[in-house]
């Protein structure tokens, strides 16, 4: 039981850790791609 405990907690952990990078490239690229394309219209 204890095991189980451990992996299922481990996966979480882990999940939170990838969902969080996954969220900060898409942002990062979100914010690159409206900072271009903001700079191309003020051209």
């Amino acid at each position: 039981m204890v095991e189980l405990f451990l992996l299922g907690c481990t996966g979480i952990v882990l999940f939170l850790h990838g969902a969080n990078f996954i969220f900060h490239v898409l942002s990062k690229h979100v914010a690159v791609r409206s900072l271009s394309f903001l700079g191309f219209v003020g051209w």
